[in-house]
């Protein structure tokens, strides 16, 4: 039975948006052209502009989409966990880039990033893709503080802390600055965290 039209325009979408993001790990955002990433997907220029109009658009969706999927990837790993602690440091170890994957994912991440400053567009998905993030953090460190488990804290705070600290030692990590792999960046922000939902118990 051929495949529906539907899910044929879906997975031609994926793999152009695949190749985007290998693109930009690769080149940088400012230098990827849509040529190059019709030669990574194995499409005409033709096929990018219909699906997405123009560079920008393709780009910031290819953004999306991993924003998307990294959220996947983080609820399935909560899965079977028995306590806010246990959550929190599911969602560290999921953070960590110790796989080769993972490392192109902080690569775009930091290029990404770097284009925000001069792209309101990608300021804007920025901005939300934060804040989701931090409420997700937020509602784990507050249900841990009600059922007694933390400490009473600002569970806002701490999910910013909590936040920044992921993202700084897992750009060094991914750097590979010497002095920090994977396995000290996770001791570093596990040893944090405890400080900061267990305070004065």
């Amino acid at each position: 039975m051929p495949a529906k039209p539907g899910i044929h325009e879906a997975a031609r979408r994926t793999q152009i948006l695949r190749a985007a993001r290998s693109c930009i790990v690769e080149l940088g955002y400012e230098r990827v052209t849509m040529r190059d990433v019709a030669e990574t997907a194995g499409v005409s220029t033709g096929t990018i502009v219909h699906y997405f109009g123009d560079k920008d658009t393709m780009l910031e969706a290819a953004l999306l989409e991993k924003v998307q999927d990294t959220g996947i990837a983080f609820r399935a790993a909560l899965t079977g966990a028995q306590s806010a602690w246990e959550r929190l440091e599911r969602l560290v170890t999921a953070s960590l880039p110790e796989s080769e994957e993972v490392r192109d994912e902080w690569r775009l991440w930091l290029i990404f990033w770097g284009e925000v400053t001069r792209n309101a567009r990608l300021r804007a998905v920025s901005e939300k893709q934060h804040r989701r993030w931090t409420r997700f953090l937020a509602r784990i460190i507050a249900e841990g503080s009600a059922s007694g488990e933390f400490a009473a804290v600002d569970a806002a705070i701490v999910a910013t802390q909590l936040a920044a600290l992921i993202d700084g030692l897992a750009i060094q990590a991914t750097l590979q600055n010497p002095t920090l792999s994977p396995a000290q960046m996770r001791q570093v922000c596990l040893s944090a965290l405890q400080r900061l939902v267990y305070a004065n118990q």
